[in-house]
């Protein structure tokens, strides 16, 4: 961009130059005066200046400025940022539920019979009962953030995965389309991350990502390391 900005200035100031040599030639032939030879030529844009714009310009058209890493890190942002909102809702799904702890705690310490009545008087005097919704609230929240994790780790994995971005950058290489508003899925189940831009090209990478996969017990021990 440096050299498309320097070489298209080098053109615009011959442009100003000519204006303003213009204006001083007019006047002078009004009164009488001689220009010297040469002196409009000094504001001539030389096949040198050409050279370099329409390089520069060529160079513009060649390059890439947004590639298959930057398209998967924008992704992975993305799926950041809706992992965080079902964070919340998972949140406030489980707080619906934690009045199950309070008759954990009840029923843990209800030794005696007169403990147990009185347990058996706050359950009938309170619903302490889960609902169905509740459950689905707090069941589809564990599903959103499972889907969003996972993609998430994906796509940023699939960004420091030399393998899928070159791959990625030569089809869009090859097919003269800028990756930038591609779309981008993932599936868990058959390993394989498919791209697409727009109805120029598609292609499914499978198998790379393997890897990269952590267990139920690595979850557990980074959640309580955390």
């Amino acid at each position: 961009m440096q050299n498309l900005q320097g070489s298209a200035q080098a053109i615009l100031d011959q442009l100003a130059a000519s204006q303003d040599l213009t204006v001083g030639a007019v006047y002078s032939a009004g009164q009488g005066d001689i220009i010297a030879a040469g002196v409009m030529q000094d504001a001539a844009i030389s096949a040198q200046m050409v050279t370099a714009y329409n390089g520069a310009i060529d160079d513009v058209l060649d390059a890439t400025y947004y590639n298959a890493e930057m398209l998967f890190e924008d992704q992975h942002e993305v799926a950041m940022a809706n992992l965080d909102l079902a964070v919340d809702d998972l949140v406030a799904a489980t707080a619906v539920l934690m009045e199950v702890q309070a008759i954990a705690n009840m029923a843990a310490n209800a030794d005696t019979v007169q403990e147990q009545l009185v347990v058996q008087a706050a359950l009938e005097n309170t619903d302490m009962t889960i609902s169905s919704a509740d459950v689905s609230s707090y069941n589809s929240a564990l599903g959103a953030v499972q889907t969003y994790a996972r993609d998430a780790g994906a796509f940023l994995a699939a960004s420091r995965n030399s393998t899928m971005t070159g791959t990625v950058d030569a089809y869009a290489s090859t097919s003269g389309t800028s990756l930038y508003g591609a779309t981008v899925a993932y599936s868990a189940t058959a390993d394989i991350m498919n791209i697409s831009a727009g109805n120029v090209f598609g292609i499914g990478l499978q198998g790379l990502l393997g890897a990269n996969v952590v267990t139920l017990e690595e979850v557990y021990a980074a959640g309580y390391g955390s």
